[in-house]
């Protein structure tokens, strides 16, 4: 082993030192100590730890509707406690001897952190502290560890809360941690397996995502890791482009001004940062400390995972507050995060080829990454399971090093210029490092492997690189009517449905026989239980091609919902003939003829779609139906055994196996009832029964259960239905497409409001709205529920002002002493200009409720509209706000309350008194929970500051003022109305020659901004004060 070495301590040799010394030394070693370890079985247990947490509370009753119809029918959390207090968690720990690794079940089944043993260091970020702040969706979240996102963009909604958990011992000595929830909305099913071998210096999620329903779903899932941020952290991340969130591509990994964005320190520019690494074929991605000597590593086969995101708070204070925000003593964290695409993405209208992706119907995704820590190499060039490698090259050397993550006992060669100069045998057990070091030209080509190609390296950088376009103007040549099809079928795929069909519906008045538009809108008919006017579209495209696959399934699934099987069956038929349709139509078929009592046939076809699928999970269970069916207890059993190995939190199997369900997730009544709908979609009503009996204290269910007694024991479904209409209306969120039905019979049976309220919020969650606002509107003054006023007063925004808040007072009427309830009170006689009914309830409100920052800020903004400048300033330095992910309206309104405090000094001729609050306005005090970015603009203030040294008479001090305007550069000047203040000051400065071409510049321009900045200029009369006063004022509201 010339000039190599083995090292199994932690000290990184340095390459100048003797190396033989270290291989006659440990030639010795191996020559009577074997390498393979004899590795004890990894083990797994389940804690109750107590851990400092900071909580959240206060789950909030009125339906997300309003404000975010796409997460429905979620609801969100309105308390963060800023006093900590001792809490116990349910924590899962796993180890081997090189790895400890810990999941929080009871917190989105996310990975708390992970350990590596023989340095103690954190190869995930493991926040001591457990401190919910108003980030997701839902608003709680936590840092730190790997985050399981699926669904739609944003931190999953179960990220906070209980997900369904199981704990295992494997026969091969490794341990899992199954967690895993429905996404309430799409009602997919996700899994991540968390398992540890123990023998391997890693551990691995094995995820699986299902979509058990008719139709597509939308497709989001990003796995987000954590790790400590450092001055000596440099980021290893493959490619040589970064894409924004709408897509549009950067220079990857130094930037266009020249700044090394793979070393954390040197983003010390900006704002928050986003980074979607692309452009080449690689795996892996990671970190390093150099300090330390210690990294951290993801890997995954490139076509499961091809996303990689870097994600950095600001290093300004704008980040930094976050770190006290976010933890206590554990430092700031950077987010390396894993996904199924490319990007985060969400529309911004820009040229590139990057959309929202769509989840197929009983299709399921499955995908293996493993998560690692790395020692002493230096970097990370090449990775895998096998093994981490780092190249750098030094003095005509290639130094080279690896860090086994298993036991390897491989071959390991280095060629130059295809001509193999190093080939040596490697014995290594699991974080042993290795290194080489061989002579290199600046010209030669060089290649390390490790076994056939377990571990590659090449510094060939063509080789790997992507031909793929990341930049294209292709969006701008679309037609007219491309353009519409293209933005109804993104909007679809982002939950969108009301502007997709909108679309689509403008596109189908000029082609009315518009094949895909015609199959999309019978997609969303359908959504919407529009059953006929779905199937008439559908039959629009079948007149034209009787063949067409994706026609055939969506007339397929119509016919089903309206129980006309026959022409089902005939549908689902031509579709199976498209492989894109096949396993889901002959899935379809096997579920109809279990409705008909025609098991054989069911079997057949759950037989065929299995053939081209075997994770159709709809599929087995009618297998498993079947066999019970058939009292065929060994297949009954063996269809349940295989399901729960696809899923081992699989609800239908658990029932079907007669155990216990394993819920511990947050809405057991949804699972009961998702449980109970699989049968009542299979026509086995006595099964839907008999689970909506196991918990039918919820009023969802309840109701549902009244349904389907209606027919078998009348009184008892009566019984039934009287008493779930009692109950209060608080988190009762219909939303089911198959639901309507069961709603439209409620209020069919019954002439209480809550049966209209009920139905309402269904018609609303399927995209009815007119129907929703009939039936709100149809109850009057009648309910006895705030929760109802509240919600019909955010939900009507197309009535009456006057009305909305009449709502609100009858709310006030019936419960007074909701923080919440008040403030969206208050912010509706805002909106209406009933500035002093909204100054005297907010006053009341704050003074009710002291200590919550959300009444300071609210009273705070109502001072500030009415004027009261000094008193609104004085609200915002006695509260301490926790803010929500990049809100600043507690910032703005101590800014704008500053300038309109100086706007009226100066209108009273004290210029000396305006000054200084003007200073004091560009002040970021960090009580208001927003710190100080890079880049401010300050523009309006150094305009006013110097109009008012104008007329103190100290004309250089205002020079100064007007100088620092013009000379804010174009990415300092973010605010870019204040381009008027510009064209003012270089006006003051009598600057003609820059004045007149800055002027040219923009009555050149095209843009929105440009042209109302000229606009504002050439109506100001700068040479009177009240004018100047009267602009600025419009600017500010601008």
């Amino acid at each position: 082993m010339k000039n190599s070495i083995l090292i199994v301590s932690n000290n990184r040799p340095k390459m100048k030192m003797n190396l033989s010394t270290y291989t006659s030394f440990l030639t010795l070693i191996l020559l009577h100590i074997p390498l393979a370890s004899i590795a004890q079985n990894a083990s797994i247990s389940i804690e109750n730890r107590s851990i400092e947490t900071y909580a959240f509370d206060e789950p909030n009753p009125l339906p997300i509707l309003a404000e975010n119809p796409k997460i429905y029918p979620y609801f969100k959390f309105e308390g963060y406690s800023q006093e900590k207090t001792d809490r116990e968690w349910d924590v899962v720990k796993m180890e081997n001897d090189f790895i400890t690794v810990y999941i929080l079940p009871e917190i989105g089944g996310k990975i708390w952190g992970a350990i590596e043993k023989k340095t103690g260091e954190e190869f995930l970020y493991r926040n001591e502290v457990i401190k919910f702040r108003n980030i997701a969706m839902r608003g709680p979240w936590t840092s730190g560890g790997v985050e399981f996102n699926f669904g739609i963009i944003g931190h999953t909604p179960a990220t906070a809360t209980p997900v369904d958990y199981e704990i295992m011992e494997n026969e091969d000595g490794s341990v899992s941690c199954v967690v895993g929830a429905m996404d309430l909305p799409s009602r997919t099913q996700w899994r991540v397996e968390i398992r540890l071998d123990k023998d391997k210096a890693f551990y691995e999620t094995n995820a699986s995502w299902y979509n058990p329903t008719s139709l597509n779903q939308s497709y989001y899932n990003w796995m987000t890791g954590a790790a400590a941020a450092s001055e000596d952290l440099e980021f290893f991340i493959p490619g040589n482009q970064s894409i924004e969130h709408g897509g549009d591509p950067n220079p990857w990994p130094i930037d266009k001004d020249g700044r090394k964005l793979f070393n954390y320190k040197d983003n010390n520019f900006g704002s928050h940062k986003s980074y979607h690494i692309v452009g080449e074929y690689k795996d892996y991605f990671g970190g390093y400390y150099h300090d330390k000597e210690f990294g951290f590593g993801h890997w995954s086969p490139y076509e499961e995972m091809p996303g990689q995101k870097l994600w950095l708070w600001a290093l300004s204070r704008s980040g930094g507050i976050w770190e006290d925000l976010l933890t206590d003593t554990d430092g700031q964290y950077i987010e390396f995060q894993a996904g199924r695409l490319f990007n985060q993405y969400f529309p911004e209208g820009g040229n590139n080829p990057i959309t929202q992706a769509s989840f197929d119907p009983y299709v399921m995704d499955r995908w293996r990454e493993i998560w690692f820590p790395f020692v002493e190499i230096g970097g990370m060039e090449a990775a895998s399971e096998w093994g981490v490698m780092n190249v750098e090259y030094e003095d005509g050397m290639a130094i080279i090093g690896l860090n086994a993550l298993q036991t390897l006992h491989e071959d390991f060669m280095v060629s130059i210029n295809d001509q193999e100069v190093v080939s040596e045998s490697l014995s290594m057990k699991p974080m042993d490092v290795f290194y080489k070091k061989v002579k290199l030209s600046p010209t030669d080509k060089l290649e390390v492997k490790v076994g056939d190609h377990k571990i590659y390296y090449t510094n060939d950088t063509d080789r790997m690189k992507l031909k793929r376009p990341f930049y294209s103007e292709s969006r701008n040549s679309l037609t007219a009517d491309q353009k519409l099809y293209f933005e109804g079928w993104e909007a679809m795929k982002y939950r969108e449905y009301g502007k997709a069909r909108q679309d689509f519906a403008t596109l189908l008045k000029t082609i009315p026989y518009h094949q895909d538009a015609l199959v999309k809108m019978a997609e969303l008919e359908f959504k919407r239980a529009n059953y006929d006017e779905a199937l008439a579209f559908a039959n629009r495209v079948l007149e034209l091609d009787t063949y067409h696959p994706e026609a055939n399934y969506k007339a397929g699934i119509i016919y089903r919902a309206k129980k006309d099987y026959i022409n089902a069956l005939e549908t689902f038929g031509w579709a199976a003939r498209s492989m894109g349709f096949r396993s889901v139509s002959f899935a379809q078929m096997a579920e109809i003829y279990v409705a008909l009592e025609e098991f054989d046939k069911a079997t057949d076809y759950a037989r065929k779609a299995l053939d081209f699928n075997k994770y159709n999970i709809n599929a087995r269970n009618v297998l498993i139906v079947c066999a019970r069916k058939f009292k065929d207890e060994k297949t009954h059993q063996a269809q349940i055994k295989k399901v729960l190995e696809y899923d081992p939190l699989n609800h239908f199997a658990q029932f079907e196996s007669h155990e216990n369900l394993k819920v511990s997730n947050e809405f057991p009544a949804e699972s009961s009832l998702e449980l109970a709908l699989q049968y009542f979609h299979l026509g086995l009503m006595s099964d839907a029964i008999h689970v909506l009996s196991l918990q039918h204290q919820n009023t969802k269910n309840s109701l549902w259960l009244a349904y389907l007694l209606g027919d078998v024991d009348p009184e008892k479904s009566a019984e039934k239905l009287i008493q779930a209409l009692e109950g209060k209306i608080d988190f009762t969120f219909p939303y089911r497409r198959e639901s309507i039905e069961v709603f439209e019979w409620v209020k069919d049976q019954s002439e209480n409001w809550k049966s209209d309220y009920y139905l309402a919020l269904n018609y609303y969650a399927v995209g009815k709205n007119e129907l929703g606002d009939q039936l709100m509107q149809a109850c009057e003054n009648i309910p006895d529920s705030p929760v109802f006023y509240r919600f019909r007063g955010q939900m009507l925004k197309n009535g009456s002002i006057d009305a909305r808040i009449g709502d609100y007072d009858s709310a006030l009427a019936l419960e007074g002493n909701d923080w919440k309830q008040r403030e969206e009170h208050i912010q509706l006689l805002l909106e209406a200009g009933e500035l002093e009914k909204a100054k005297l309830m907010s006053e009341k409100t704050y003074q009710m409720f002291p200590k919550n920052y959300n009444t300071g800020l609210i009273y705070a903004k109502s001072l500030l509209s009415s004027k009261e400048y000094e008193r609104s300033i004085e609200v915002l330095q006695n509260i301490v706000v926790l803010p929500s992910e990049l809100a600043r309206s507690s910032r703005h309104t101590y800014y704008r309350a500053h300038v309109f405090l100086a706007e009226e000094l100066i209108g009273n001729e004290k210029y000396d008194k305006a000054i200084q609050i003007l200073e004091r306005s560009k002040l970021w005090p960090e009580n208001l929970g927003v710190g100080k970015p890079y880049i401010v603009d300050e523009r309006l203030q150094d305009y006013l500051i110097g109009l008012s040294y104008e007329k103190l008479g100290k004309k250089d001090k205002a020079d100064s003022s007007y100088k620092r305007i013009v000379s804010l550069s174009e990415k300092e000047a973010t605010t870019k109305i204040y381009q008027v203040l510009k064209l003012l000051a270089l006006q003051k400065l009598a600057n003609k020659e820059v004045l007149q071409s800055t002027l040219a510049k923009l009555e050149m321009s095209e843009s929105k901004d440009d042209q109302l900045t000229l606009a504002i200029f050439n109506s100001s009369v700068t040479n009177n004060e009240e004018d100047m006063v009267a602009l600025l004022e419009r600017i500010v509201g601008y």
